[in-house]
């Protein structure tokens, strides 16, 4: 639980900040949205390096877009773990709220995301409904509220990499029925994908990811999982919850014969995609398989591997249209 003050230094500290970036960052063209792409560019590449892999295969006169919804996302997901306070969160998410809404007005702030949102505005059709469901989902997740069900960590899944999958799609004009559906099941992979890799690191703040009915099923003590990174009935817990990750993958594969073409970048997803946790990714369907092996042990060490071959798992895919 965070803090309920706010310190007047941090207020201070985060005024500095983006005067900073107001002074960097000073035009909408030219050496400005250069420097904003470059920032965009690099914050992906540093932070969500499977995705950066992934941008080359979109159309060229996308990528900037890319990069520019890649770093939107890699700044929502790191509020949670980048501040002390629940205020503070919510003062940075009440910004992006904010900055959201000017971008889309065509006005937007002197930062460097938004500058790269704002020149993706005239090459993709993205809808501002997207970036306001991620934004209020880590809002609501600032303090940590346990998820109660499989279905609630679907419903994060769904309104954070599922939305982001949308703006993607978007992005390449892919309106069909069948390319939503598939990257819904997709994302909620992903999410839940995502939570289970987290496992570790949340222990080790006292924090359980795992729904509160799947532990109460197993009869597993919180206490236990903190003070020995272990506790009879996680692996069965685990298990329970890649199932339904697994559910989701399986379902994804089934459509994808059904997708226009045209949306195989996005679906790339399935092979490598992650949501920012501490500036490391997961590599989701990889991760399901390797967690298998290890017997639905969370906490094994090999688990937090990246996959060298990773970008040939990518050109792979993205040849033979699978996932």
């Amino acid at each position: 639980m965070f803090n309920s003050t706010l310190p007047a230094g941090r207020i201070l500290h985060i005024s500095l900040r983006n005067a900073r970036h107001a002074v960097r960052y000073h035009s909408t063209g030219g050496p400005g949205l250069v420097s904003a792409q470059k920032f965009c560019a690099d914050s992906v590449r540093k932070n969500d390096y499977e995705n950066y892999l992934c941008i080359p295969f979109y159309p060229k006169q996308v990528q900037n877009a890319q990069y520019a919804i890649r770093a939107f996302n890699v700044e929502l997901a790191s509020i949670r773990e980048s501040v002390s306070n629940a205020v503070i969160g919510k003062m940075r998410t009440q910004f992006w709220k904010d900055t959201i809404d000017k971008t889309f007005a065509k006005n937007p702030p002197q930062q460097p995301i938004a500058l790269a949102l704002s020149d993706a505005l005239q090459h993709a059709s993205l809808s501002p409904m997207w970036f306001k469901r991620i934004i209020n989902e880590r809002e609501e997740n600032l303090e940590d509220p346990q998820f109660m069900t499989i279905k609630d960590m679907e419903k994060y899944a769904e309104n954070t990499a599922s939305c982001l999958l949308y703006l993607q799609l978007e992005s390449l004009n892919v309106r069909d029925v069948n390319a939503d559906h598939i990257v819904s099941h997709i994302g909620k992979m992903i999410g839940i994908t995502t939570l289970l890799r987290s496992i570790p690191f949340h222990a080790s703040q006292k924090r359980l990811v795992l729904p509160a009915e799947i532990t109460a099923n197993h009869n597993i003590v919180q206490e236990d999982v903190f003070r020995q990174g272990h506790a009879e009935g996680l692996e069965d817990a685990v298990f329970d919850v890649a199932t339904a990750a697994h559910d989701h993958l399986l379902t994804a594969r089934s459509m994808l014969k059904s997708v226009p073409p045209a949306a195989m970048p996005v679906i790339l997803s399935a092979v490598i995609i992650g949501t920012r946790l501490r500036f490391i990714l997961v590599p989701s369907a990889q991760y399901l398989a390797k967690l298998e092996q290890h017997n639905f042990n969370a906490f094994e060490p090999k688990l937090q591997v990246r996959n060298w071959k990773l970008p040939l798992d990518i050109w792979s895919a993205y040849r033979n249209q699978t996932i």
